[in-house]
């Protein structure tokens, strides 16, 4: 016998990894939770402002210039 320990299948379907992510989120403190929503709030931000550029310019990736 192997004394490694078994690797936990439970989260590789969509359902468990589903559950994986709710478990996760609902051990966060109410100052985590707000953490997470504001950096989510500003990478949206980024997104929305990068695919702004790259339809402006007509291309599908914005890459930028190096000085």
């Amino acid at each position: 016998m192997s004394d490694t320990p078994q690797p936990d299948w439970s989260s590789v379907t969509w359902e468990g990894a589903r559950r994986a992510q709710l478990r996760a989120a609902l051990a966060l403190t109410v100052r985590e939770r707000l953490e997470a929503m504001e950096a989510l709030g500003e990478l949206s931000d980024r997104i929305a402002a990068a695919t702004g550029r790259a339809a402006a310019t007509g291309s599908a990736v914005s890459i930028p210039k190096t000085p």
